[in-house]
């Protein structure tokens, strides 16, 4: 049952880390609008480190308490090793959002900011299920 409770406490966060993620990322896009996949992959570059940023907060405070350690050497390699996640979350979002939305907006006729977000979907849930099954059994054991 407890596992239960902290992948939906995961999920909990996680919707958290959706808005941080799509409202940074959209609201770039608003102030900036561009077809530039370069430019797009940085927005998520910002937008994802936002989201993680207040992921850490949460999981290690509330979804993965029990496990988290505050001081030492067990501290510092957790604190290492969630960086590490992060790094690998935001290269997997950069890399399917930079391969989908030129795809989505080039093969359907939808607008440009409808394939960037739906880009940014599948690449937020793909780059999350990483997360967690990294931070289950890598960061926070």
């Amino acid at each position: 049952m407890r596992r239960i409770w902290q992948f939906f406490q995961f999920v909990f966060v996680g919707l958290g880390n959706s808005i941080i993620d799509l409202g940074v990322f959209n609201g770039l896009y608003l102030l900036w609008p561009t077809r530039n996949v370069k430019q797009l992959v940085f927005y998520n570059t910002i937008a994802v480190g936002a989201a993680i940023l207040n992921s850490y907060i949460w999981n290690s405070r509330w979804t993965f308490r029990q496990k988290r350690r505050t001081r030492g050497p067990g501290a510092t390699r957790q604190r290492l090793l969630f960086l590490m996640q992060s790094l690998i979350n935001i290269v997997v979002n950069d890399v399917i959002l930079g391969l989908i939305a030129p795809w989505i907006a080039a093969t359907h006729a939808i607008p440009h900011v409808l394939a960037n977000n739906i880009a940014k979907l599948m690449a937020m849930f793909l780059a999350s299920l990483t997360s967690f099954l990294m931070m289950k059994l890598v960061v926070f054991i």
